[in-house]
C-alpha cells in the first residue's frame, strides 16, 4: 500500500564516536582481528571512513524528521551524500 503523505529515508550514519566505539578502541585489540581493530583505533591510517562525532547523523536525521523532501523517499544514503548537504549543521 502505498502512502502518498509518508517519506521514507534510511541513513548510514558511518563511523560514529559512541562509547561502544570507545570501548572496542580499549578491549577489541585482544579480542578482534587485526584489520576490524583497525577500523576502530583512534590512530586509523585509512580516512575513508571517518569517525564522526553523534551529531553529526543526528542532526540530519532531525533535520529530515521535519522536513525530508518526497524526491529522497525510498532513499538509502550515506551521511556525508551531496543531497543531504542541507540537512547537515
Amino acid at each position: 500500500m502505498e502512502e502518498p503523505e509518508l517519506t521514507t529515508v534510511s541513513i548510514r550514519p558511518g563511523l560514529v564516536d559512541t562509547d561502544m566505539v570507545g570501548t572496542v578502541r580499549k578491549e577489541g585489540v585482544e579480542n578482534m582481528a587485526p584489520d576490524q581493530y583497525a577500523m576502530f583505533a583512534s590512530e586509523r591510517t585509512d580516512k575513508s571512513l571517518p569517525v564522526i562525532h553523534p551529531d553529526v547523523p543526528g542532526h540530519i536525521i532531525a533535520s529530515l524528521a521535519i522536513n525530508a523532501p518526497t524526491s529522497l523517499n525510498g532513499k538509502n544514503l550515506n551521511w556525508d551524500d551531496e543531497v543531504l548537504r542541507t540537512h547537515r549543521n
